[in-house]
């Protein structure tokens, strides 16, 4: 009777074994199924965006040829004053004075 319990455990496990061979399976190909589908959305998503942003290009390439076409009095000029005097750079002020005066306010 202990041999037949013995045997019938074994049979249980096996079958236990198989099955959960067979969920674990069937999980793994659809996981790779669904890896398949995005990799290949991925790749059309990325196509569709090298088509439309080189359009794009085209429009702004001939949007800039057509500036370049225009005579100079049509164009959007330079604002600016020709005869404006350039601002003076700022004076930088003496590292080594500046840390001097920082010594004597401190006491050292």
């Amino acid at each position: 009777m202990t041999w037949l319990k013995v045997a019938a455990v074994m049979i249980g496990a096996l079958i236990a074994f198989l099955i959960v061979g067979e969920v674990v399976g069937i999980i793994l190909h659809l996981l790779g199924y669904v890896l398949i589908a995005a990799l290949v959305a991925g790749g059309g998503y990325v196509t569709y965006k090298v088509v439309t942003s080189s359009h794009r290009r085209e429009v702004k390439d001939r949007h800039r040829e057509r500036e370049r076409k225009l005579p100079d009095d049509q164009r959007g000029g330079d604002y600016r004053q020709a005869d404006y005097p350039q601002l003076p750079s700022p004076s930088r002020p003496n590292v080594d004075d500046e840390l001097d005066r920082m010594r004597r306010d401190m006491g050292r």
